[in-house]
């Protein structure tokens, strides 16, 4: 048996550029062109990847799966793994976070897991931190900490399991994501008041209605932009905004960047 690695802060199994050290957190990219690490390891700390380019062959224990462009991936301090570039044009953008800033600002690996796992925010939190590296300047740090206590918040909500209106409302909401809907067309589908629909929204979605939607749609964006040969025109159009203009604009204010800068990452 192969002895498993254990990789300290800053390492990983690929090759290691742009690592930057802040207090709480390191964010670095990897690529696997030459001499990457195909055995099981672990990390000193937890942390979260996100596919830029190409794919990863993720072992995990007996579980194996394979990621794509877009997929934000969460690892346990400690747990142990493999990944396997699916092509050399593999590129992954890591945040790894120190367990003792995680334990100051009261957040536990596992719910940290949760919101990247079933949040629609993990692929626009990660483009945020990436635009912040960019600027790189004085409040670059804070700015990071701010938008990763942020983006945990988001997911503490209350639960909405229970409540069928909100389930239905959910599903209506992920399965016609492009679709303008007004509130008294879902207020019929859902038998409730308009009034009783925007009372709570926020308290079990955690944002306000249009933010929602605007963040579905432009989460779907990606897969479009990274995936197909459609112009900026006809993806905006295909995800429901009015024209270009108001698909770039609220794609750069909710991940900081441009649909074009993102095309050639």
């Amino acid at each position: 048996m192969n002895e498993i690695i254990r990789l300290n802060k800053g390492n990983y199994s690929g090759e290691v550029q742009n690592l930057k050290e802040y207090a709480g957190f390191i964010t670095s990219k990897t690529t696997y062109v030459d001499n990457y690490n195909t055995e099981f390891h672990y990390h000193e700390n937890p942390h979260l990847s996100f596919i830029l380019q190409g794919g990863n062959y993720e072992h995990k224990k007996s579980q194996k799966s394979v990621k794509a462009i877009g997929d934000v991936l969460f690892y346990h301090s400690g747990e142990l793994h493999k990944t396997i570039p699916t092509n050399e044009t593999t590129k992954n953008l890591n945040l790894e976070i120190d367990i003792n800033f995680l334990k100051d600002n009261f957040v536990s690996e596992t719910e940290l897991k949760n919101v990247v796992e079933y949040s629609l925010n993990s692929r626009l939190f990660m483009l945020k931190v990436h635009s912040e590296l960019q600027l790189n300047d004085t409040i670059t740090e804070t700015a990071i900490q701010a938008l990763l206590l942020n983006f945990v918040k988001s997911n503490r909500t209350e639960n909405y399991k229970t409540i069928k209106w909100i389930v239905e409302l959910t599903n209506i909401l992920n399965d016609e994501w492009n679709i303008n809907h007004s509130l008294s067309e879902l207020s019929q589908r859902l038998g409730i008041h308009p009034v009783t629909i925007s009372k709570n929204f926020n308290k079990y979605f955690g944002c306000t209605y249009g933010d929602y939607v605007r963040k579905l749609r432009i989460d779907r964006s990606l897969t479009l932009i990274k995936n197909t040969n459609h112009s900026l025109t006809e993806i905006a159009f295909l995800c429901g905004f009015a024209d270009q203009s108001h698909f770039i604009r609220a794609f750069k204010n909710y991940t900081g960047t441009n649909p074009k800068y993102f095309q050639k990452l």
